[in-house]
């Protein structure tokens, strides 16, 4: 997977995308399809999203990107909201001319791509959210504990809470290794982002389609959240992903695909 810096605003930003590798500086190749930009989850980076890269591919031009403090892109405090991190991304893809951008959020990565479309700076056809918690599930245990972890006070370890039964554990050690790629300060800060988004978002206004992606095997808490989610939306849909959590993305890349795909084609549906 072809990977490139970008300078967005003095924040070094590395991407991923598929296809030809380009000169630096210059904007991946984005012929193929609809651009698919994907939004990592607080903690995680563009690469957990590999091997739903190479299931879209196909049929789609996917890129996603390591948001700034997160796996190797630079700048650890610089994004304090979810309202700055929909700004960096906007700034990096302006110049690359991909039409009609498909968004995927994954976990706070869905509320970074609803405040996309809701700022509507660039031309978002439909966002896909997977693994979201909603606006409802209070993270504040959550991000105790990553304080601890920051201010050196608890270590890292692995939390199997959430995966479907029966997960194979080379999904647990790929789910391990890209989460300690980022500084813990920087996925605490990212969370309390995320909590504050969750409580002072106004969603009844966001006029772009959403589909609330939600695994058959997520916490019945979770679980409502992300319905609540999905019938708050103005254009909101909610569907069931089969043999999957609210970690899809590496749990079952390829039925997430299938999903996407069929979403996409409904986008242009809608257009005819």
């Amino acid at each position: 997977m072809p990977d490139k810096y970008f300078d967005v605003d003095g924040v070094a930003t590395l991407v991923h995308h598929r296809g030809e590798t380009t000169l630096p500086g210059a904007p991946p190749l984005l012929a193929n399809g609809s651009t698919v930009l994907l939004f990592h989850d607080a903690g995680g980076n563009g690469n957990c999203f590999r091997e739903l890269m190479d299931c879209l591919e196909s049929n789609h031009s996917p890129v996603s990107f390591d948001q700034p403090g997160h796996g190797r892109s630079g700048e650890l405090d610089s994004l304090t909201s979810i309202e700055a991190m929909a700004v960096h991304a906007e700034t990096l893809v302006k110049n690359w001319e991909p039409g009609e951008l498909v968004l995927v959020g994954e976990g706070m990565g869905a509320a970074v791509a609803i405040e996309v479309a809701n700022r509507a700076k660039v031309n978002v056809a439909g966002i896909v959210c997977v693994g979201s918690s909603g606006k409802s599930v209070d993270l504040t245990e959550e991000i105790e504990q990553l304080a601890l972890i920051a201010a050196g006070k608890a270590r890292r370890q692995f939390d199997s809470t959430g995966y479907s039964p029966n997960t194979d554990e080379g999904v647990f050690r790929t789910a391990f290794t890209e989460w300690v790629k980022t500084d813990p300060r920087a996925t605490v800060g990212a969370r309390r982002a995320q909590q504050k988004w969750n409580s002072d978002a106004d969603i009844s206004k966001v006029a772009t389609p959403v589909l609330v992606v939600i695994g058959e095997h997520t916490e019945a808490e979770y679980q409502d959240s992300a319905q609540e989610f999905a019938d708050a939306l103005p254009n909101g849909t909610a569907t069931h992903l089969e043999g999957a959590s609210r970690h899809a993305v590496i749990e079952n890349p390829t039925k997430l695909s299938a999903a996407i795909d069929e979403y996409v084609q409904g986008l242009g549906q809608r257009h005819d």
